[in-house]
């Protein structure tokens, strides 16, 4: 028989009477039957307030205490989601974590290393980077394959938060977010067409007013990128009103809607009906549509035809980004290239795998009609056009993002032709040391459960990319025994232009971290204009770094790549590289936050000042015959203040052996 709210209260709380009872050493138990009776309350909007108000006790009867939420100041915002979304017990401790710093911010709990301001920024800053999740309804599809009960207690809680903390409030740091997000250029952008959506459905806007006029900028970009569009809200009504405008007023709708996507790297729908009429009847507007500057309108020109075949077969309202992809692609030249060109033309006509196809669709998150090809073609333009826009969402699968922008980059007939492989055979083939190594026939990847909502070609690649490479690792760790597996793997996945070179500062024997001044010494010497003879890298290094969190605690590894050491605008000396998993800004400690505008970066670069970002890495590849003993020439004051950080940050973590 269902227990009523009140005999589900009267049980919690007497099971809590008997936790704060019971001896440090033997509150384990006592907490599982807690934290159970706590998460059916969390299935009522009256259960959640009952929590909300008994968090206080909660909280000093210790049911934090030696758990990873133990100190709030630990807590990072962006992670919250997805603890919420990892099921019980985790979830159920995040939610009363959530509760507990409410009350901190609202100041019914005192709480000695966390102020009340410190927990309402937190809980804001949390609200915006968990915006999808804090705001939905979970009525869509890509929320099926969670427990409706998970699902609701994530919507109850947030139902709270949201009495305390409205989202008017939240208008500056929604803001900035999307302002983050947007100049990083990501090719999915779902997350800020959904908190567009939201905004635009909840809250009235003030153009007189800063942050109104910021968010303005993106809801207009979306919803009414022109006058026309906002006074003809439904697209049919749209294209009959296009249909009646003279040519002079359609070069300005062009123009104007063309501005729009350059300067938010957002696509609308109006945009799509728009570029469709143009391209049957005004096929010489399309640049401005596109916005394309000098070398990208030759393109176009050199290829109409093409063009106007890829835009009336393969984009649609359901893959609208495409649009913004066609441009960067035009503005590239890459249908001049003739590999990229005839690679382009045979990938038009492929027939997709039956299970590719339904993968596509799986990660098609867009209520509109969409065919898996055309999905597939839309896709090609976005990575192709976005090299740096390709992320790894929520796999451990950095590798393999960062092969697809390095292909894209640099091998874009590569790359379409392994997608051409692999879509058509899901499946695919490499060479590692004179074997064949192939996707279909090898164990499972990094990856256990995949996450769709990723860009088309990465949904195509990484499941079998991922494959390949943990393959390669595993064999060369059987076969170079006490050698850093990524000294043969990386040249034989990525390409010819890995350096033959390698510095990996830890020692897979002893485990200790060695000959870190020689490791800091080559890598200035490699890459810094500034030591190694005023020389600019040519293509992007892959590096290993640590990743470490607010407090300069590592939390593991990841790949990412080096694109270019340069001095910013303000005259520092930057790298600015590729980061498979970032949205925007992070915090490693230490001060450190890469930034990914504002100091010379471009669309889908991250940068840190050199020191900081040498700080983190722990392995790299480089050209051994460059050298010239120019290492030899680098200040000790340089090499000691990457090292100071580097052992004041992940390298607490381990024993440092070799000083040399």
């Amino acid at each position: 028989m269902e227990l009523t709210i009140s005999e589900l209260e009267n049980r919690f709380l007497d099971s809590l009477a008997l936790f704060e009872e019971t001896p440090s050493f033997s509150k384990k138990d006592k907490k599982s039957r807690l934290l159970s009776q706590a998460d059916m309350l969390f299935r009522t909007p009256e259960g959640v307030a009952f929590l909300y108000d008994h968090i206080p006790r909660i909280t000093e009867a210790g049911l934090f205490e030696d758990s990873p939420w133990q100190d709030p100041n630990h807590l990072v915002p962006y992670l919250v989601g997805g603890t919420l979304l990892a099921g019980y017990p985790n979830s159920t401790v995040e939610a009363l974590s959530e509760l507990r710093l409410l009350a901190i911010a609202e100041s019914r709990l005192d709480y000695p290393s966390f102020s009340a301001a410190q927990a309402r920024a937190f809980l804001e800053d949390m609200l915006v980077a968990n915006f999808e999740l804090a705001y939905e309804d979970f009525s869509e599809k890509a929320w099926e394959g969670y427990a409706r009960g998970e699902l609701e207690k994530v919507r109850l809680l947030f139902n709270l938060i949201h009495q305390h903390i409205p989202l008017g409030s939240l208008k500056g740091k929604i803001a900035e977010a999307i302002e983050v997000l947007s100049e990083h250029r990501p090719i999915v952008v779902t997350k800020i067409k959904r908190m567009l959506a939201v905004i635009h459905k909840q809250l009235k806007l003030d153009a007189t007013h800063p942050d109104g006029r910021r968010l303005l900028k993106f809801v207009n970009a979306v919803y009414r990128p022109t006058v026309a569009a906002e006074q003809h809200s439904g697209l049919e009504s749209y294209r009959r009103f296009l249909e009646q405008l003279p040519k002079g007023r359609l070069q300005e709708e062009s123009e104007q809607i063309g501005e729009q996507m350059a300067s938010t790297g957002l696509v609308s729908d109006y945009q799509v009906v728009l570029l469709h009429y143009a391209v049957r009847q005004y096929p010489e507007l399309v640049p401005r549509i596109l916005h394309l500057n000098a070398h990208g309108v030759a393109e176009y020109e050199r290829h109409e035809a093409f063009v106007a075949l890829l835009v009336q077969e393969f984009i649609v309202p359901g893959n609208k980004q495409a649009v913004y992809g066609l441009a960067r692609v035009l503005q590239r030249n890459l249908l001049s290239r003739r590999v990229a060109w005839h690679a382009f033309n045979r990938l038009i006509r492929v027939e997709v795998h039956p299970e590719v196809a339904e993968n596509l669709l799986k990660g098609n998150l867009s209520d509109d009609a969409v065919t898996p090809a055309q999905l597939l073609i839309g896709g090609a333009l976005c990575a192709l056009g976005q090299p740096l826009g390709v992320r790894q969402g929520n796999n451990p699968t950095c590798q393999s993002a960062r092969g697809i922008s390095m292909w894209s980059r640099h091998a874009p007939g590569k790359l379409i032709n392994l997608l051409i492989d692999t879509a058509t055979s899901n499946n695919v083939v490499f060479r590692y040391e004179g074997e064949l190594v192939e996707s279909s026939k090898t164990g499972e990847g990094l990856a256990r459960q995949f996450d769709y909502k990723l860009d088309p070609v990465s949904i195509v690649l990484v499941p079998h990319l991922d494959k390949i490479y943990n393959e390669m690792m595993k064999r060369a760790s059987v076969k170079h025994l006490g050698v850093d597996p990524h000294i043969s793997v990386n040249p034989a996945f990525y390409g010819h232009w890995i350096q033959t070179g390698f510095f990996s500062v830890y020692n897979p024997v002893t485990g200790f971290i060695e000959n870190y001044e020689d490791f800091v010494r080559i890598f200035y010497a490699s890459f810094h204009p500034q030591y190694n003879g005023g020389h600019h890298l040519i293509y992007p290094v892959p590096l290993g770094i640590f990743i470490t969190d607010a407090t300069a605690t590592m939390l593991g590894y990841h790949a990412i790549s080096l694109l270019r050491i340069e001095k910013s605008p303000a005259g520092e000396w930057r790298a600015y590289f590729f980061n498979p998993n970032s949205e925007g800004r992070q915090n490693w400690g230490q001060g450190i936050q890469p930034s990914v505008s504002g100091n010379g970066e471009y669309h889908g670069e991250s940068s840190l000042p050199v020191h900081q970002f040498a700080s983190r890495v722990y392995a790299y590849h480089y050209n051994n015959l460059r050298l010239d003993g120019k290492q030899e020439e680098v200040p000790t004051e340089a090499v000691a203040s990457v090292e100071r950080l580097a052992r004041e940050s992940w390298g607490r973590k381990y024993r440092w052996g070799l000083v040399g």
